[in-house]
């Protein structure tokens, strides 16, 4: 029985200094571990994130959306911009300039196909209009109203979003440089009667829409954007002043 009893006098302190060791070893393998993940992972924080190709192409479309959705807030919100555009279609060609200052202001110089040119300058309602050989004159033109109140109606949406185009939310998106605008090409799709039509904006270094192309039923519009909240005026035009007739006296006129 003595001798049962010396064995696990022995025995005991070998077993507990071998659980003892084993612990001691164990603990220093957690330790290095741990270290070696915490020196892993304060190496990966200093690397940029690598994302995979589907969340890449992902970020990349909302990257592109949220550039093209500024741009058109910075368009809504300018308080004076000059525009050059040509309208193409069935009718002919039209080109122009157009001058347009908030809210109701707009002087535009549009030729035609046959070298014909119309001169507008519209202040709120009131329609003024002369010709390349026509002095100017008060007009209600239904044309010439309509254009403006279009214009206007355009121009003052509050809406600022990207669906205040016609474009959907799931619209795809795609880039291509233009040199010759010097600018971003972002090509995407509107509605409009049920009809899904191309459309273009350019966009400029600054975050600008620099130009804009517009395809329609007949045929499509291209506008170049230049002078952003400069500085110009637009007024009312020197009417002729007419004096009445007189017996015997010929009709005069005066600026």
């Amino acid at each position: 029985m003595m001798r049962k009893y010396l064995i696990w006098l022995v025995a005991g302190p070998v077993i507990v200094l071998g659980a003892l060791l084993g612990w001691n070893y164990m603990h220093k393998q957690a330790l290095a571990q741990k270290a070696l993940a915490d020196a892993q992972a304060a190496e990966l924080k200093d690397m940029p994130f690598l994302p995979s190709d589907a969340v890449a192409e992902v970020d990349k479309d909302m990257q592109n959306r949220q550039v093209l959705a500024n741009a058109i807030k910075k368009f809504r919100a300018a308080k004076s911009f000059r525009t050059s555009i040509t309208q193409t279609s069935a009718n002919g060609t039209i080109t122009g300039v157009i001058e347009y200052i908030k809210p109701l202001r707009l002087h535009a110089v549009l030729k035609t196909d046959d070298k014909k040119t119309l001169e507008l300058i519209i202040v709120g309602e009131t329609v003024y209009v002369r010709t390349s050989t026509n002095s100017w004159e008060m007009s209600n033109d239904a044309f010439a109203k309509d254009f403006g109140r279009s214009f206007f109606a355009s121009m003052l949406i509050t809406d600022d979003s990207i669906s205040s185009f016609g474009i959907a939310d799931d619209a795809p998106i795609t880039l291509q440089a233009n040199t010759q605008k010097r600018c971003t090409a972002f090509k995407t799709q509107y509605k409009q009667d049920d009809k899904m039509l191309d459309m273009s904006f350019c966009i400029d270094s600054t975050g600008s829409i620099a130009g804009m192309t517009t395809k329609v039923k007949d045929g499509e519009i291209d506008s170049s954007y230049t002078d952003y909240n400069d500085l110009f005026s637009i007024e009312r035009p020197m009417m002729p002043l007419l004096t009445p007739d007189k017996p015997g006296a010929a009709t005069s006129t005066a600026q």
